[in-house]
This record gives structure tokens, sequence and C-alpha cells, in this order.
């Protein structure tokens, strides 16, 4: 079974996607020329200045680079004091024994924002970069989405279903798209997949169903390349307006007044 959240009743909703902190043990402590978490706290301060009504905020991965209990639990602690619902889900630089799932790490969280429900996926794999969507998962998924045919369907994992043809990101995504994709082909009301990983924006249409990504809090990935590069874009996060109809509008935000330091001498991480 699933693990059900209800925020709200019937109405338009706003959701705000971040993703890719990659948050340190010590907080003043710098990586790739950054610091992640002064990145993190500015990109929170600007959704906060700019949005006056947010109903829940997603973090589609990689919260850690240094994942561990003291991480993760200052993680928390900042995001509570915000008084909005927030959720996150792993990826590949996260530790699965200290994650703070909404649910478990084989278990679908469900948001009910009335009319949409917002479902969480597991795409992380312990002691990989790849992703990979367990059976258990995907049956699990299966039977939720029958369950709920009459609402509007996001879904969110970390991994990137679908190529960003950047061969050397490419070689670390959703390794099972097809069997995901199998699964969404039986329905019609999967509206949007969210996903981070690849710490850039896409969107990419597939049948009716939108997969759309969001530049990360920490460092830009450079997009289209061959090889692992760093990209001096901005910090940013989506916002989402879905819509009491089904419909939805997505924008991507970048921090104001950013300066960017990282190194782009760097050839992976």
């Amino acid at each position: 079974m699933s693990m059900h959240h209800v925020i709200s009743k019937p109405k338009d909703h706003i959701l705000i996607q971040i993703s890719d902190t990659h948050l340190m043990t010590d907080p003043n402590d710098g990586f790739i020329g950054i610091n992640p978490e002064q990145n993190f706290h500015q990109v929170i301060a600007q959704i906060q200045q700019q949005h006056s009504q947010i109903d829940t905020i997603i973090h589609t991965g990689d919260v850690a680079q240094e994942a561990n209990p003291t991480t993760y639990q200052r993680y928390q602690a900042y995001m509570q004091r915000l008084n909005i619902p927030f959720f996150q889900i792993p990826g590949n630089h996260d530790h699965l024994e200290y994650f703070p799932f909404a649910a478990s790490a084989l278990v679908p969280a469900v948001i009910d924002l009335d009319p949409w429900r917002l479902i969480l996926l597991n795409s992380a794999v312990p002691n990989q970069v790849d992703g990979w969507i367990q059976t258990e998962q995907l049956q699990l998924l299966e039977e939720l989405l029958y369950s709920i045919q009459d609402k509007f369907v996001l879904l969110a994992c970390h991994h990137h279903p679908f190529a960003m043809k950047s061969k050397w990101i490419d070689q670390h995504k959703l390794k099972n798209t097809d069997q995901l994709t199998d699964v969404l082909a039986k329905f019609k009301n999967i509206k949007i997949v969210l996903f981070g990983h690849v710490h850039q924006e896409s969107n990419t249409l597939w049948q009716e169903t939108e997969f759309l990504s969001t530049p990360a809090t920490c460092a830009q990935f450079k997009p289209l390349s061959e090889d692992f590069a760093l990209d001096e874009a901005a910090p940013g996060y989506r916002y989402l307006h879905l819509k009491s109809d089904g419909q939805f509008e997505t924008s991507i935000y970048r921090l104001e007044g950013y300066i960017p330091t990282i190194n782009k001498e760097i050839s992976g991480y």
C-alpha cells in the first residue's frame, strides 16, 4: 500500500520543485567552488519572496552530497521552519538508510492536492549512479493509478527517464524507463513527471504527459555536452500552477544577482 498525505480540498494549487542541493555535513564547507548550503538558502529565500501562496515543495533528490544523519536533520529542521508542507525523494548521492522518506524506499508516497495526486517514486539504487524503479514499486504504482483514475496525476522521481543528449549523463539515466512507461500508458490522467539529476531545465512530451526537470540549487550541468561539464547558469527552481480542471502552467526561476564561482576544471563528482 502507499503512504497518503492529505493537504487540502479541491482547488488550484501551487507546487515548487527544487532539486540537487548536494548539502555537506558542515554547512560552511564548499563544494566544486560553491557553498551548497548558501545557494540552497538563497533559492528558498527567493521562493518565499516571489510566491505568497505555496501548497507544497517537492525535492527531487540528491539532498546531500555528504549523506549522513547530521546533513538530513539540518535540512529537515530548515525546511520545517518554512511552515510549508515539503517532501523529498532520494537521488544517487543520498544514503537510503538515513534518508527522510515520506513513505519508505519501496512504497510510493501519495500527496493529496485535490483534485491532483502527487506520487513520489524512489529511483535510487545503493552504490549506483544509474536509476532503477523496483518491480514492487511499479506494481504498487499501477494499483494506485487504477484507484485514482478520477484525479489528475503528477509523478516524481530522481533520474531522467529520457535522454538529455548529453552522453555522459545519459549513461546514468533511469535504466528501466520502458517498464515505467508501460504502466503509465494504461492511464489517461498522468499529466506530469518531474525529475532532477540532470542539473538543468528540460521538457519532453511523451504521449500526453510532460516530463520536466529543473535547475539544481547547487551547480548546473552544461546542456548537450559529450563529457562532464559545468555551466555558469544560476541555480533555480520550477514553479507549477496546478489547476482544478487538470491544466497546468509552469515556469523556471533563476536566482537573481547570482555571481558564478564554480570550478569549471572539475571533471566529475
